[in-house]
């Protein structure tokens, strides 16, 4: 009686086994097949750009969300060099566009007495 109840927990341990080196081959090819490529960003391009405010202010959303208004392009805010001098970086679908929402900043001239683009050197990504 006891031999079939062995014979019977073997094959069980077989089928456990077998299922469980399924699921780990499963899991681990699907690890390692490649990504699916994401889809293009919208803003391939990102300018960091000096602004001058006509009227100093501290409130950095209000910053990022007129700069993005008279940019036509989002801007998000990276810091504070004073009250009146802040830095913003322009997101845009290229260089040409991140041109265009430069002139378009400096046009702004009730906002901003000045507008420069960052002069500072960007690490190169390799």
């Amino acid at each position: 009686m006891a031999l079939p109840l062995l014979r019977h927990a073997g094959a069980l341990r077989a089928r456990l086994a077998t299922a469980f080196a399924l699921v780990a081959a499963a899991t681990l090819s699907a690890c390692a097949a490649p990504s699916a490529p994401s889809a293009p960003s919208a803003a391939a391009f990102e300018m960091r750009v000096l602004v001058k405010l006509v009227r100093p202010s501290e409130d950095a959303t209000a910053i990022a969300a007129e700069a993005s208004r008279q940019a036509g392009v989002p801007a998000r805010y990276a810091a504070s060099v004073s009250t009146v001098w802040h830095a913003l970086s322009l997101r845009c679908a290229d260089a040409a566009a991140c041109g265009a929402a430069l002139a378009r900043l400096r046009q702004a001239s009730g906002v901003y007495q000045a507008v420069e683009p960052e002069g500072r050197k960007q690490r190169a990504v390799m």
